[in-house]
């Protein structure tokens, strides 16, 4: 877990102020009723964050939102009283329930640093769902579309708080380094800290290989919920 969503949790909505979630809500629920087998509607949203999608997706699903940020947690509760939200690792979860639908939206994915955390994952996934049930991975980028060095820029400008957040990515070998640099002004001063956020960057049939390994028939489709696609595994 970066300290970005540990720190900023607060304002991590004003910062993704630009993400338009009952779009991509919408188009989600349409990959779903494609792909799903299973009868049920129960769906898990894993690296939920502050609940976003999670807001329009209870629209049409039993819904229960997880992450490993007990601060990001706190924000999705106040406007999601009424939704289950878990604190676990999507690594090693070990929940009592299984769900029709599991997704890991926006890039969430892309933080398993290592192919091995990135096999732990899939495997507990796929534990968690129905027969028939889909497993939808919407990453930041793959191997085939991840670019070398990039740039960024970010702010929040509140009467209370003024956030910079700054980045150029490098990419080592199967590791992108997104390298954000943030200021953070409040009335007591200016705060500088640096999170690297490695990322891994693996190839689309990788992905493909261990969906398969964990039971589940995967392909990988275009277009997506915005700049990368989904990969999608429905449990045999």
């Amino acid at each position: 877990m970066t300290d970005f969503y540990t720190r900023l949790a607060s304002y991590y909505d004003q910062m993704y102020s630009f993400k338009d979630y009952k779009s991509e809500s919408e188009k989600l629920h349409e990959v779903i009723q494609q792909f799903k087998k299973s009868n049920g509607n129960r769906l898990l949203d894993v690296a939920c964050g502050t609940g976003g999608h999670l807001i329009f997706l209870r629209e049409n699903y039993e819904v229960t939102g997880l992450d490993a940020s007990k601060e990001m947690l706190a924000v999705a509760r106040k406007k999601l009283e009424d939704i289950p939200l878990l604190h676990a690792s999507m690594v090693d979860m070990e929940l009592t329930s299984e769900f029709d639908v599991i997704t890991c939206l926006f890039g969430s994915i892309g933080y398993l640093a290592t192919l091995g955390e990135l096999t732990r994952a899939i495997r507990s996934f796929a534990k968690h769902l129905t027969s028939g049930g889909v497993l939808i991975l919407e990453p930041i980028f793959t191997k085939e579309t991840v670019k070398k060095t990039s740039m960024g820029l970010s702010s929040v400008d509140l009467p209370d708080i003024k956030i910079a957040r700054v980045n150029s990515t490098r990419v080592e070998e199967d590791t992108a380094y997104l390298n954000f640099h943030f200021l953070v002004a409040t009335r007591d001063g200016v705060e500088h800290f640096v999170d690297p956020s490695p990322m891994g960057v693996f190839p689309r049939n990788r992905f493909i290989e261990i969906m398969e390994d964990s039971g589940l028939s995967s392909e990988f489709v275009e277009p997506g919920l915005s700049k990368e696609g989904l990969f999608i595994g429905v449990k045999n």
